[in-house]
């Protein structure tokens, strides 16, 4: 199931608009899964640096207007955890080069046209974090009425079975339908039971390409150290462009905590946007 991104492709079928970085086999193989694994491909400076990277957003201070840091509790202790921060990439100009370059381009390939960002995060799951539930990430894409997307992982830290790494369920995407859910948002517990699993364990360099429909699942993070992820999500061009009104939409409807109403009530929009994960 693992494959690597040629240093050089030549291809005399390349589609308009297409970049020809991943070949035929590769775009085949996301198409029959759900996802791609490619081992070892990111940029050595791009790799070397998402560390120093997420260690700055964790110890930035919340910020209205800015940077969108979200917590949860550990069950254990009762104490608050860092579990996401959103709208970063203004303000990392390398790995904003990255997000609208290569990784855009490989999206691109992967849909067979030109691609567009909708938005990033990256996921900080402590020692002790919780796992997110099986679940589909396309009923939180539902506000622009967007019907394909898809998400690229860049692992920080080690993914393993210890810390909390992702198992994807193999060609469950296909029926382009949100299955039916569980209360949290998360598939309904029978229908998990039914699925193929497949662990996926990967490091710093590696990249995991999945459809939005694709089911996936988290454990909690047993492990000694906090694994963090970052993922850039995309959506085709042609369907238009919505990264600055989907934030826009997200900051309304279930904004961070610094930047809450606490006479305002958003359980509604928890539903779009908070879906099947421990964030309060």
């Amino acid at each position: 199931m693992l494959s690597r991104v040629p240093k050089k492709l030549i291809a005399s079928t390349i589609k308009p608009g297409l970049k020809g970085i991943l070949n035929e086999s590769q775009v085949r193989q996301y198409e029959e899964d759900g996802f791609l694994v490619l081992k070892n491909v990111l940029p050595a400076h791009i790799r070397d640096n998402l560390v120093r990277w997420a260690d700055e957003l964790e110890a930035k201070p919340e910020a209205p207007g800015k940077w969108m840091k979200y917590f949860e509790v550990d069950k254990m202790t009762g104490k608050k955890l860092l579990c996401r921060v959103e709208n970063f990439l203004p303000f990392y100009n390398d790995l904003k080069e990255l997000s609208y370059g290569l990784i855009n381009d490989m999206s691109g390939d992967l849909f067979r046209e030109d691609s567009v960002i909708y938005k990033e995060k990256i996921n900080f799951k402590f020692p002790h974090g919780n796992g997110f539930t099986a679940h589909q990430d396309q009923p939180a894409f539902v506000s622009f009425g967007l019907k394909k997307l898809l998400t690229v992982l860049l692992p920080i830290d080690p993914n393993t079975r210890e810390s909390g790494g992702l198992d994807f369920a193999y060609a469950w995407h296909k029926s382009r339908e949100i299955m039916p859910q569980n209360s949290d948002g998360g598939i309904r517990t029978d229908l998990e039971a039914r699925m193929n699993w497949f662990p996926i364990d990967a490091t710093a360099g590696d990249m995991v390409f999945f459809d939005s429909y694709s089911p996936h699942r988290s454990d909690i993070n047993y492990s000694t150290f906090t694994r963090r992820n970052l993922y850039l999500t995309y959506n085709p061009l042609s369907d238009g462009s919505y990264r600055e009104k989907y934030y826009i939409e997200k900051r309304e409807k279930f904004p961070p905590e610094c930047e809450r109403d606490p006479n305002k009530d958003y359980s509604e929009g928890a539903r779009v946007f908070n879906v099947a994960n421990p964030i309060k």
